[in-house]
């Protein structure tokens, strides 16, 4: 097993560094074009969450990132120093338009890393949020 570990502080011009290395974790162990793609866009979407309501954009405070690989899987785990959140409601899955012309956002986010990678878990505590996302090498022997 391999690690990375990349921390940020909470200003959203550093996300670029976070989706660049897991570009290249991408590259470096196979991954299709499209699935480093998908793979950028959670961790960016992850990491820009992080940042706005984990840490409320407290620049002293961190956003560590950290990429596991090993030989069936590349796992990201996105941590933040913020005070929590409630844990979200999966059971609903579906997003109404009428809910995204009014503004209604809370939970995007999630909605869409589910739908970018194989498998996500959540969790949070007053200390702060860890989201880990997995994606899996299919492909591979």
């Amino acid at each position: 097993m391999e690690r990375v570990l990349v921390n940020i502080p909470s200003d959203p011009i550093f996300e670029r560094v976070v989706r660049a290395s897991a570009n290249e974790l991408g590259q470096v162990i196979g991954l299709p074009p499209e699935r480093i793609e998908d793979l950028k866009l959670a961790v960016s979407e992850a990491v820009n969450n992080a940042i706005d309501h984990g840490n409320q954009r407290e620049v002293a405070k961190l956003v560590e990132v950290m990429f596991v690989l090993d030989h069936d899987k590349l796992e990201v785990r996105i941590s933040d120093q913020g005070h929590g959140v409630e844990q979200p409601d999966f059971s609903r899955r579906i997003i109404e338009e009428q809910n995204l012309d009014s503004g209604m956002h809370r939970g995007f986010g999630l909605y869409l890393l589910s739908a970018l990678v194989d498998d996500y878990e959540l969790r949070s505590s007053q200390h702060g949020t860890v989201l880990t996302l997995r994606l899996y090498r299919k492909d591979m022997p």
